[in-house]
């Protein structure tokens, strides 16, 4: 995809950290809303059975309220967990996330979601994040200068959406063949025992 328009992703979408736990707030009407932990985020999917919520004012559920199509990034852990992120498609009806977690708001006349986010996952992206990331031992962060500065490939939208479909029918089929080989692998386990059986009946 070499020669491809490519531009820093803070140029072509609206990037945010969010709520910070444990803050301060002066305002009294607070309303319980489930936020997005960095556990709850993924590399490719979203973990949605253990929300937990927080108090929150109006003001920052405002701020903060995901919309279909963000994408949601980690801003860090091990050194293979980088640019770990997946898309948020409405699974809540209102969910906000926490500060360690970045949120990335395209436009949808420009940028497919999914196609970014395979693309920020992809070794191209590791890469990236990779060489320009903060580590210590084991452990790597970025910050949101670096998330913006990521160089994003921009085909046309059609054909961002090709590749999406393309890489999603792909990963389908090979979440299909690990499902096969699991229930082959159950029947082979369960075999000793039915031999045992057989050659012992009374």
């Amino acid at each position: 995809m070499s020669g491809l328009p490519t531009f820093p992703l803070a140029q072509v979408a609206d990037i945010a950290a969010g709520i910070t736990l444990g803050r301060k707030t002066k305002e009294t009407e607070l309303v319980q809303v489930p936020y997005l932990r960095v556990a709850n985020v993924q590399d490719g999917h979203l973990l949605l059975t253990d929300l937990k919520t927080i108090a929150a004012t109006r003001r920052e559920i405002e701020k903060w309220a995901l919309k279909d199509g963000d994408l949601l990034l980690t801003e860090g852990g091990d050194l293979d967990k980088l640019g770990r992120g997946a898309c948020w498609r409405s699974q809540v009806p209102l969910c906000i996330h926490q500060n360690h977690i970045f949120r990335v708001r395209l436009p949808a006349d420009s940028y497919d979601p999914d196609y970014v986010s395979f693309q920020i996952a992809s070794p191209y992206g590791k890469a990236y994040f990779l060489a320009h990331a903060k580590k210590t031992t084991g452990i790597a962060s970025i910050n949101q200068r670096v998330l913006g500065a990521f160089p994003l490939m921009s085909p046309p939208l059609s054909e961002q959406r090709r590749i999406a479909a393309d890489l999603k029918d792909q990963l389908a089929e090979v979440e299909a063949a690990r499902q096969a080989a699991r229930a082959q692998l159950r029947e082979i386990d369960g075999l000793p025992g039915k031999l045992l059986s057989q050659a012992f009946k009374c």
